[in-house]
């Protein structure tokens, strides 16, 4: 019995029994004195303390170092993801198609979707329009809404009709605060009392009520979308980038009211769609937007800063759902004759002839009429020309052009102090 209890060490501090070895070897000699044995006790406690505590903070690193890891790699995947997205990674394409795909380049601009509403400090929905009723009157029309989204929101509407008979120009504009379209998916609705403004996939609608002309439009796609630049995509310079793409001949039904008179039309329009993160009022430009008898549409633009020095010269052709990107050397545009509007004292160019040389295109283009300055300070601070152009020469046809930032460079003296 006496044998057998001292192979039991006695119950320590921290109130843990431990197995002994009676051995002389491990135990020492007879008679040794217990409190070595607990203090050896205490020491083998404290170390395994020791090791918890140094596994804890291990896998507190772990932790970190873990999470850290699926952080990177979740910011990696979202960058990747925006360039898939853009176009500027086609990793989902076969392998033979991405070592094509290098060479070509990539359109940046995606239908339906991106006829709806960007975050970008400025966007906008054009449209010029000609329009014939049964009895062969002509009329044309501009209609655009714009959206400046910088710390409040905008949205502009300005609205131009002209009556061929007579030459009566007029004018309307409306300014309003939000965003009439935000929320809506692949496509537009812009309304504002009696104006509306509504579409997606090159199936729009346009309805518009004053007192001196009101119309009713449908609109359907009548070509495929061109894509300006070959991309979408517009560089500006120092001015930005803009997304640009227009769908150039969209068919026109409906009814017009002029005065008293009530009648069926139908016609053509040409719808622009415009957005970025670019500086507006930095650039000037002269825009040409033609629609040839023979099916052939013909956009050309002249930009330039605020001296006057060019941007960007650039265009397209299209013809039968067949795009030619124009570059400034494709083409000729010289200035004929000039007018100086009486209201502001800014002086526009007024009749051109353009050049295509290689398409073997050599057209005058000339207004329907002059005074076709529309004066947008009060909702935009801008004063532009725009207006329906008539062509002829080579090869016949219509259109408009669109003249803006002339006020910076050519100006008389009449009113110019209310243009700064």
């Amino acid at each position: 019995m006496g044998t057998r209890a001292q192979r039991f060490a006695h119950v320590g501090c921290f109130g843990g029994a431990i197995m002994t070895d009676p051995s002389p070897s491990r135990e020492g000699p007879t008679g040794s004195d217990p409190s070595h044995r607990s203090h050896r006790s205490y020491r083998s406690h404290g170390s395994r303390r020791r090791s918890s505590r140094s596994l804890r903070h291990r896998r507190i690193r772990q932790v970190i170092a873990a999470s850290l890891a699926v952080i990177l790699l979740l910011v990696l995947g979202a960058f990747v993801y925006g360039l898939w997205d853009r176009g500027m990674f086609p990793a989902n394409e076969a392998s033979d198609d991405w070592f094509e795909a290098k060479g070509k380049p990539q359109v940046r601009v995606e239908l339906p979707r991106d006829d709806a509403h960007h975050d970008s400090f400025m966007e906008w929905w054009y449209y010029n329009g000609h329009l014939e009723s049964e009895r062969g009157n002509q009329y044309s029309f501009h209609f655009t809404v714009f959206l400046v989204d910088n710390l409040t929101t905008h949205t502009v509407w300005h609205l131009s009709f002209v009556d061929h008979q007579t030459g009566r120009h007029y004018a309307e504009q409306k300014r309003s605060t939000g965003n009439p379209s935000r929320g809506i998916q692949n496509g537009f609705d812009f309304n504002l009392g009696n104006w509306r403004m509504t579409g997606g996939g090159g199936e729009d609608r346009l309805r518009v009520l004053t007192t001196d002309f009101s119309f009713n439009l449908e609109l359907t796609e009548g070509a495929p979308p061109v894509m300006q630049g070959g991309t979408g995509l517009l560089d500006f310079g120092l001015a930005g980038e803009s997304y640009y793409y227009s769908r150039p001949r969209m068919p026109i039904t409906g009814t017009l009211k002029v005065g008293d008179l009530v009648e069926p039309v139908t016609g053509v329009a040409w719808f622009d769609k415009q957005w970025g993160d670019f500086e507006i009022l930095g650039l000037g430009w002269s825009w040409f937007g033609i629609q040839l008898d023979d099916g052939t549409d013909i956009m050309l633009y002249e930009l330039f800063d605020k001296g006057g020095l060019p941007v960007l010269r650039s265009g397209s052709s299209t013809r039968d759902g067949v795009t030619s990107v124009l570059s400034g050397d494709d083409f000729k545009v010289d200035v004929k004759d000039e007018w100086v509007s009486e209201a502001t004292g800014i002086k526009y160019p007024i009749e051109w002839v353009v050049e295509i040389p290689d398409e073997d295109i050599r057209v005058n283009v000339t207004p329907i009429i002059r005074e076709s300055e529309f004066d947008g300070r009060i909702t935009a601070y801008v004063v532009y020309w725009e207006g329906a152009v008539k062509v002829t020469g080579s090869h016949q046809g219509r259109g408009f052009v669109e003249l803006s930032g002339f006020e910076r460079m050519f100006k008389e003296d009449a009113g110019v102090g209310d243009l700064e």
